[in-house]
């Protein structure tokens, strides 16, 4: 079996990808600005909040999944979503929903906000980008997660949505949010069943101590374990193919040097 150490010396160029200019960028960056621009070029509904450090994140993750879908030529790194909100912890409806994603369609989770909309993002604030930085590194060296990038706790967030996105455009949508009625079939929807059965679906013994070797502690939780390997699993590979922040690699080729018994899981992952 593959140990965490060897699967990270797939990339030789691994870096936490945070640097003394990419720090003096955040200094000047307009959020109001970049909200503007998410909402027109990529029909997302940004609201930052005046949170630089996580804007400066979204900006530079947004040009990553650019680039990545031109140099893979898949529609796995559209980022599709409808919004991405930054808030503090105080605002949540329900105080420990924070860091749970499957939130029932159509319910408050920020006060003086919309109604959730499947598959918007809610991120916490952070006070500073090191502070970030040194957090994920932090979880990494103590095998919690499967990269210690800065970045790697936003790509995150959006490959779940991500998930979604697959699973019901596969099974269709039988809730009643209406934003997600205008996106997928719901004739035949089963999507929502799928969902919540996926919130409980967990992987063996055996397969949790493959994830634990690959991606880390966080993958073998039993709570939405599926919609964890995933979102880790391309986490992953999409942190191991940068440099800095710039992608210098096909991040779906290094598939191949994983291990079997790890490759067996995402199979079953990507079947649902």
């Amino acid at each position: 079996m593959l140990s965490i150490t060897n699967i990270n010396n797939f990339n030789v160029n691994f870096t936490s990808g945070l640097s003394q200019k990419i720090l003096a960028r955040g200094l000047i960056l307009s959020t109001d600005n970049l909200e503007k621009m998410a909402l027109k070029e990529k029909n997302i509904d940004a609201k930052f909040n005046n949170n630089k450090p996580l804007a400066l994140c979204f900006a530079n993750v947004w040009q990553i999944f650019d680039l990545l879908k031109n140099k893979t030529n898949s529609n796995l790194f559209l980022m599709k979503f409808p919004r991405y909100r930054v808030f503090n912890r105080d605002n949540l409806v329900l105080k420990n929903n924070a860091e749970n994603f499957c939130i029932p369609e159509s319910c408050l989770v920020l006060n003086n906000e919309p109604p959730f909309e499947t598959s918007s993002i809610f991120q916490q604030k952070i006070g500073s980008l090191k502070s970030l930085d040194e957090h994920l590194d932090a979880d990494f060296r103590q095998g919690k997660r499967s990269s210690g990038h800065f970045l790697s706790e936003i790509i995150h967030e959006i490959m779940h949505s991500i998930y979604i996105n697959h699973i019901y455009n596969k099974y269709g949508y039988d809730g009643i949010c209406p934003y997600t009625k205008s996106l997928y079939p719901t004739q035949t929807g089963s999507g929502l069943k799928v969902m919540e059965e996926l919130q409980h679906k967990t992987f063996s013994s055996r397969e949790n101590e493959v994830l634990k070797n690959v991606l880390g502690d966080y993958s073998t939780q039993p709570r939405n374990q599926y919609h964890e390997v995933f979102a880790e699993t391309f986490t992953k590979l999409i942190c191991d193919s940068l440099a800095g922040i710039r992608p210098v690699a096909n991040p779906l080729e290094s598939l191949k040097n994983y291990p079997k018994e790890f490759l067996d899981i995402l199979f079953k992952v990507l079947q649902i």
